[in-house]
Formats: C-alpha cells, structure tokens, sequence
C-alpha cells in the first residue's frame, strides 16, 4: 500500500506538473495501491476551480484506498509530534496525521514534503520522497 500525499498528488493533476512525479503516481494507481485518508482529500478537493473537477477528483478518490482517521491514528500523531519536538522539530498537525496514517496501515508514504523526511527519521515512516 502506498499513501499518496498531497503534496505528490498535485503535481500529478497538475497540468504542467512534475512528469517524473507523476508517472511514479501514475504507477501507484494502475498497481491499485493508492491509499489516501480524508486530510489529503480536503487538502486537493477543497481548492479545485470548477464543479466538474470536483466531481472528476471525487470519482478518483472513490477509487483510492481508504484509511479512516480514528482515535489511535490521532494518539499516535500526538506522540509523533511531541516526540519531533523534544528533539526541537515542529510539524504541522495535518502532517503528523497523515504519517500517523500511513504507519499504521504500514503504508510507504510518497510525498515532497521534508516534514515527513523528518517524521521517518524519529519514527516507524516508511517514506519516499519523490523530489528530483
């Protein structure tokens, strides 16, 4: 299973996006491993300019993998974070969600984000960061 974050996921709808980012998503999708929770959709879908790409992402969305944000996934970005900051790293909330997530349905995260280069450096993140 892989979790795709937002910030790989735009550069994948991105018109003029990243092509090698977007063939390794590509990838991810045609394989059926794509795996997404409801912050990397609001984070997309909640910015998109017109009522027809908003139901085009929502037919997509439907066909990713879904991981559902309970109580555990929120105790663990709890300790993530408070862990990240002992060592004097802050993350943002959404961040520390969505490596909370991926961890615990054993997910490698694809991302651009340096946060989570960070998480997976105090933590169990499997992660890939797809910037070339």
């Amino acid at each position: 299973m892989i979790v795709v974050d937002t910030s790989a996921l735009i550069e994948y709808y991105r018109p003029a996006g990243n092509a090698t980012v977007a063939a390794t998503v590509t990838k991810a999708i045609e394989a059926d491993e794509v795996a997404v929770n409801g912050i990397i959709q609001t984070e997309i879908m909640g910015f998109v300019a017109s009522k027809k790409e908003f139901h085009q992402l929502s037919l997509d969305f439907q066909a990713f993998h879904w991981l559902s944000l309970d109580r555990a996934v929120f105790e663990s970005a709890a300790q993530l974070g408070f862990d990240l900051r002992r060592t004097g790293i802050t993350v943002p909330a959404t961040d520390l969600l969505i490596a909370a997530s991926a961890i615990k349905a054993q997910a490698t995260l694809y991302h651009l984000d340096s946060h989570f280069t960070q998480i997976s450096n105090q933590s169990k993140l499997a992660e890939r960061n797809l910037k070339v």
